[in-house]
């Protein structure tokens, strides 16, 4: 992806000098996957993609619930599970330093 393309972030946290927020307040970080087995986009597909499980385990017809009360039930189904990530990719933001200019001065290139 090219992030030049993307637009204006929800929101942006200043994090360093004269911001009151000191940059060693972030140090050992970690990236997290958050697996959500049951989750609204893989929780909605269960139905669907586990139909033996999902008549077994069906809670008031939610795909979502179901999922939940299947997992709960079998968690040695989980036991071993294994994921293939392609990528992670991190972006940092680039500032400029803005040249110091006299506040009285014009550009010439005006």
């Amino acid at each position: 992806p090219d992030p030049s393309t993307w637009g204006l972030p929800y929101a942006y946290f200043a994090i360093g000098k004269d911001t009151g927020c000191s940059a060693d307040h972030f140090k050992n970080m970690r990236i997290v996957f958050n697996l959500a087995f049951c989750g609204n986009v893989s929780g909605n597909r269960f139905f669907r993609e586990c139909p033996k499980e999902s008549k077994e385990f069906n809670v008031t017809n939610d795909p979502v619930l179901t999922c939940d009360a299947y997992i709960k039930s079998n968690p040695e189904a989980l036991k071993e599970a294994y994921w293939k990530i392609k990528g992670v990719y991190v972006y940092e933001r680039e500032f400029e330093t803005p040249e110091k200019t006299d506040k009285g001065s014009q550009s010439q290139e005006e």
